[in-house]
């Protein structure tokens, strides 16, 4: 059973509770914390990620014939 998406939803969660206390600081790390887990996690793909000396490689496909 994949339970990943609870992790998610803690971390909504605690945004919401942050926003409803009025701390917005709060909130916008919660923000960064789910996007970041949603980057990670869910955007990720073993294809897209090579691990090169000089950062991660970009996609060939990004080039344009401007």
């Amino acid at each position: 059973m994949d339970v990943r998406h609870f992790e998610l939803q803690d971390l909504l969660a605690e945004a919401l509770i942050a926003l409803e206390a009025g701390n917005h600081a709060a909130v916008e790390t919660a923000l960064k914390k789910a996007l970041a887990w949603v980057e990670h996690d869910w955007l990720a793909t073993p294809g897209e990620i090579r691990l090169a000396a000089d950062g991660p490689a970009t996609s060939d496909d990004d080039d344009e014939d401007d």
